[in-house]
């Protein structure tokens, strides 16, 4: 049996660390988190305490196998992005403003999340880096069809 670990949890998690790192995201920003955070070898990757990430353009360039699917990728959770940025305002720990998702508490990571929650924060530091470039800019070296 296979287990999916990609659910509304790891969704509000993975998005509510990136924002203890940069506190406000546009949506558009925010929806490209969990394409990356849901693939095993990229999750790895940007988890390493010696990876850090300069731009997405360099990214790509040096691990190009990672976003041979970025843009299915990217459609597959799109729905679980939508419901997990929901759950934090629900939750209190952003609201939604504007177009744009506020960080109103952090979010902590407790051991007792396990391993991958773990990696996820990790990763964060990474990730916060590679979205502080413009939405359009990241949409099109992503090579998401919109």
């Amino acid at each position: 049996m296979k287990v999916d670990y990609n659910n509304i949890g790891v969704g509000a998690l993975a998005i509510g660390s990136i924002l203890n790192n940069i506190e406000e995201l546009t949506i558009a920003k925010a929806t490209l988190i969990l394409p990356f955070v849901t693939h095993s070898e990229s999750l790895n990757y940007l988890s390493r305490a010696n990876t850090q990430v300069k731009s997405i353009e360099k990214l790509i360039s040096e691990k190009t196998s990672f976003f041979s699917n970025f843009n299915a990728r990217y459609y597959d959770s799109l729905s679980l992005s939508l419901s997990s940025i929901q759950y934090l305002t629900d939750m209190e720990y952003a609201e939604f403003k504007d177009g744009t998702l506020i960080m109103l508490k952090p979010l902590e990571y407790n051991k007792k999340m396990g391993n991958r929650a773990n990696k996820i924060f990790k990763a964060a530091n990474n990730i916060s880096e590679l979205l502080t470039e413009r939405d359009t800019n990241l949409f099109l070296n992503l090579r998401i069809e919109l």
